[in-house]
């Protein structure tokens, strides 16, 4: 009977690895550094579903929920998007839409303003992008769009809503678990006794979340900063800016380095605004870049935003450090407060850490925030 029980035990354990096998030839797409979609297009063998997901998050706020290129930044962009339910997109074969989402408008002699998600993106999800931009042409134009959050007309508590029934306690703001790493304490302070909405369309996009001003008092506002400045981002150090100094970051011909990649090359001003005067409203506006953000969390951000926010809308480009150096310089002289230098690391005082922690915790902020804490340059990207 043992010798019986073993030799049906290895008849399923071979028909397992055969049947394993064949999926993984026949049935699991693949892309090879040089694959292309295919005669009929090899986008057509994946579910949509993903795409649609990738789509809402990454690509709605520009080219529209129905996908009409009339999304809430489109008329910030000259030109403006595409209508991808068009004739013009329609005529196009899968591979020539792959391309333009894996390399971006200007690598295709298109607008640079569409960026390129080659690095952002794994080559199925680009194909399963693929496969639901091509569904949007083929819905009728009568089909009732979804409503998204900044086309409604909102009245005094119709924010509520925002947090409390459509997100149900997910995350829609920002993980508080490196705040010590990425600002200035005088901003975060300021900020906590009067909230502002850094992010026009939202820290998800297009839900226009922002937060709620709890009128914390001098000494509770004193004390959650103190609590979340002591959260850290091991990965991000002060050495990778050693060297720079302010004095380089303050250099008029840094700058206007940092100017042209800023508007020609990297056209980051299809989504985000410099001051009053133009500019996108997917990110911040970077008007007071300098008394918010530290200047070492800006360069691993510019490096490589998905290690920092996996979810980020903003893509990788695979920027240099001598182009984020540049970078860096020109947006943090759009201000009015010049560059500063603040230690990272600083004395904790205990007191008022366990206050502020306790404030945290009374104000639910992990309703709407994560506050997970972790080394960002040891975290796997996934893609």
């Amino acid at each position: 009977m043992a010798v019986l029980e073993e030799s049906r035990l290895l008849k399923k354990v071979v028909f397992a690895l055969v049947a394993f096998i064949f999926c993984q030839i026949f049935l699991v797409p693949s892309f090879s550094s040089g694959a292309t979609m295919g005669e009929n297009g090899l986008a057509s063998e994946r579910e949509p579903l993903e795409g649609k997901h990738l789509y809402k998050h990454y690509c709605a706020v520009c080219h529209g929920i129905s996908g009409k290129g009339n999304g809430v930044n489109a008329p910030n962009l000259d030109p403006h998007p595409s209508d991808l339910t068009g004739s013009e997109v329609a005529s196009l074969s899968d591979q020539e839409i792959y391309e333009v989402i894996e390399k971006g408008g200007a690598a295709v002699d298109l607008s640079a303003a569409m960026p390129p998600w080659g690095k952002t993106f794994s080559k199925n999800q680009i194909a399963s992008l693929v496969v639901y931009v091509r569904s949007l042409s083929k819905k009728s134009s009568a089909a009732v769009e979804t409503v998204r959050f900044s086309d409604l007309k909102r009245e005094e508590n119709a924010d509520c809503s925002i947090c409390h029934v459509k997100f149900k306690g997910e995350p829609i703001a920002p993980n508080l678990g490196h705040e010590g790493s990425k600002l200035h304490r005088k901003w975060l302070y300021q900020f906590l006794k009067e909230p502002t909405k850094v992010r026009p369309v939202g820290f998800i996009p297009l839900t226009k979340a922002r937060m709620p001003n709890f009128y914390f008092s001098d000494d509770e506002a004193a004390a959650v900063t103190e609590f979340l400045m002591a959260q850290k981002d091991k990965g991000i150090s002060e050495k990778e800016m050693n060297g720079v100094g302010l004095s380089r970051l303050s250099n008029p011909s840094e700058i206007e380095k940092g100017r042209v990649l800023f508007v020609d090359k990297y056209a980051c001003d299809a989504c985000h605004q410099t001051g009053g005067q133009g500019g996108g409203i997917v990110g911040p506006n970077l008007s007071e870049v300098a008394g918010r953000l530290r200047p070492e969390w800006m360069f691993f951000w510019l490096k490589n935003p998905q290690a920092i926010r996996s979810d980020s809308p903003m893509p990788n480009f695979g920027i240099s450090d001598s182009e984020i150096v540049s970078l860096s310089a020109y947006i943090l002289s759009l201000g009015k407060e010049a560059p500063k230098e603040e230690p990272l690391l600083i004395s904790v005082n205990e007191a008022l850490y366990k206050k502020g922690e306790k404030l945290v915790k009374e104000k639910n902020c992990v309703y709407c925030h994560t506050l997970n804490s972790f080394n960002s340059q040891l975290r796997k990207v996934e893609r």
